[in-house]
């Protein structure tokens, strides 16, 4: 069943700007579903606010008007029924002159409304606060702002800056190329390219960043994060899961409260964790890795230069793979007290047995960087990269 109301002009206060909206209501099963088509001018600012209790769906185009359809559903057992109940339902319209704003109006539990929004995607600023429904926002050359009190961000192709947050959702991103700021209550961060310094935080979910042309920070009370290739310096911070940092241009400085780190590509490197193993590979620069409880491994590149560089474990073995022509100074040590060795493939490394300790000393090709080795409890391995 389906009803046609006139076509309806809403005035907008303080700027007398026509907005002109349609509506339909149809029954779907036992709901009814009212649908309301509007378009009106964008503002010369081009800044849209949208505010609702709901989903929030905004696509960029090409034509310049912002036209909308907004949808509310109830159950009801008759139309009329269905007209006094989805009747508090008002998408409100606001133009302040340097902006448009759209506000739905009050809902009841009872009742859940959605609204769509084609703009022309060379809007300078979209602003979108959700009450709780899902937000996406796609297709746009200027700045966005997406806020939801629990729903999921979905946000691709963007332009300009991004600020995104979610009470607890996941959050989605696609390509952004500017800078972006993520916050999320709970869920999990996603984000396929951002072009500038971007910050993402969660207070549980996994981090995953694709790729990143800029600086990254990322930090997760409890999930794991993994950064595939970074441009340039990555930071990193976790309670308890993983992190994995596959190849960076800068320096990765990462902890670990409570799991793994691994590096696979790095200018420099400032890893720590209490309880965890820590991988380095192809790394090169001023190492500088701690873990409390767990092995450690570093693979040095040959001939690119190292600089001064620590490699400390508490309880755990330590491994590294030295290229035969890298000038290097080494100075290991372990507690042989605590059943500690160190196995030395180089000649020019001697292993030394202390009253409290072994010690293994040696210059390759003449000398070079500082790499200091401690082991308390566990192997400390010196292998000749083949």
């Amino acid at each position: 069943m389906k009803s046609r109301q006139p076509v309806v002009a809403f005035v907008l206060t303080l700027v007398s700007v026509t907005v002109f909206a349609q509506d339909m209501l149809r029954r779907e099963g036992s709901d009814w579903i009212l649908e309301t088509r509007g378009s009106a001018p964008v503002p010369l600012s081009g800044l849209v606010t949208v505010k609702t209790t709901g989903g929030v769906a905004v696509r960029g185009g090409s034509a310049n008007r912002l036209s909308f359809v907004l949808r509310s559903r109830v159950q009801a057992r008759s139309e009329a029924d269905a007209r006094r109940l989805l009747k508090p339902v008002v998408l409100r319209t606001v133009n302040r002159g340097t902006s448009l704003e759209f506000v739905l109006g009050p809902t009841r539990a009872d009742l859940s409304s959605d609204v769509e929004f084609q703009v022309p995607s060379t809007l300078q600023r979209l602003v979108i606060h959700s009450g709780g429904g899902n937000v996406s926002a796609v297709n746009l050359t200027g700045s966005v702002e997406a806020q939801s009190a629990g729903g999921v961000l979905q946000i691709d192709r963007i332009g300009g800056e991004l600020f995104a947050r979610t009470g607890g959702g996941e959050i989605h991103l696609g390509t952004i190329e500017g800078g972006v700021k993520c916050f999320s209550g709970g869920g999990s961060i996603s984000v396929e390219r951002c072009g500038k310094e971007s910050w993402f935080e969660t207070a549980g979910g996994d981090i995953t960043v694709r790729e990143t042309g800029s600086p990254v920070h990322c930090s997760t009370a409890g999930g794991s994060i993994r950064v595939e290739r970074a441009a340039s310096s990555v930071t990193a911070h976790t309670g308890a899961g993983r992190i994995d940092v596959l190849s960076a241009g800068g320096v990765v400085m990462a902890e670990n409260s409570g799991g793994s780190i691994q590096v696979g590509s790095a200018q420099s490197v400032r890893c720590e964790s209490s309880g965890g193993a820590i991988r380095l590979r192809n790394v090169t620069g001023s190492l500088r890795a701690v873990t409390d409880v767990g092995s450690i491994l570093a693979e040095l590149i040959p001939g690119l230069k190292l600089q001064n560089s620590t490699l400390t474990t508490g309880t755990g073995d330590i491994t590294v793979l030295i290229p035969s022509n890298l000038p290097l100074t080494v100075h290991a040590q372990c507690d042989s007290g605590r059943a500690g060795r160190i196995i030395s493939e180089f000649p020019e490394i001697p292993v030394t047995q202390r009253p409290a300790s072994l010690t293994a000393e040696g210059a390759l090709n003449g000398g070079g960087p500082l790499l200091q080795i401690s082991a308390n409890t566990g192997i400390i391995y010196l292998r000749r990269q083949k």
